[in-house]
């Protein structure tokens, strides 16, 4: 093999590698935004916050990467379905890391304020965000379409953890009309967090699209 074909084979490896390190990190922004959240914990708040930079960063890098190998190396077929695939599943990690963000913020904001429910809904949901994230990327890296067909069914799950918070918070709200700054800022958590999982559900569709080339609605 080449020297020109061994750097191209790679830039294709490295692509699966800087996208499970991203991945990680949105887990764990995932992680650490709901548990300040649950703590109240402004500091571990601002870690995510601060994070953020970085993701942004890999996921330019990610990017830049993608769109270098697309103009230079003209790629076909299986390859050019992975570089296709991996930039989007790469926005879509942006985009997780963004909510994980924007749950971190309801904290810093809160004060130590939000103590209206005990939240048992919203952390499972980010508990099976985690979860479903670390599986798709190990269908990724080993391009097990079937897999990533698996990760999506936790997503049902997901929904039904949201209708039931979104309720029980509507009921608190209407009770308790002095707590609605709290109540509103929860049920944006909740949907952030909902929205997570649907991002979710677009990278395994990404990756079945990779491996057997079959555009799949999976969400």
């Amino acid at each position: 093999m080449s020297p020109y074909r061994e750097r191209y084979r790679k830039d294709l490896n490295d692509l699966k590698i800087l996208t499970k390190d991203l991945a990680d990190r949105v887990g764990e922004a995932i992680k650490k935004s709901v548990l300040a959240l649950a703590n109240g914990d402004v500091d571990l708040a601002r870690e995510v916050v601060k994070a953020d930079q970085e993701l942004d960063d890999l996921s330019l890098r990610i990017e830049n990467l993608c769109m270098e190998l697309l103009a230079l190396q003209q790629p076909m077929a299986k390859d050019l379905r992975r570089i296709v695939g991996i930039l989007k599943i790469g926005i879509d990690l942006e985009r997780i890391g963004d909510l994980a963000v924007d749950v971190a913020r309801v904290t810093m904001q809160s004060q130590n304020k939000i103590q209206i429910t005990k939240l048992e809904f919203i952390p499972r949901m980010a508990e099976i965000n985690e979860n479903m994230l670390d599986q798709a990327i190990q269908a990724l890296m080993e391009s097990d379409a079937d897999l990533a067909r698996q990760v999506t069914k936790w997503d049902y799950e997901i929904d039904s953890l949201y209708v039931k918070a979104r309720d029980k918070l509507l009921k608190i709200i209407i009770e308790r009309p002095e707590v609605i700054k709290e109540g509103t800022a929860l049920l944006m958590v909740n949907r952030h967090l909902e929205r997570a999982g649907d991002h979710i559900c677009n990278i395994c569709e990404s990756i079945v699209y990779m491996v057997q080339a079959k555009r799949e609605h999976l969400n």
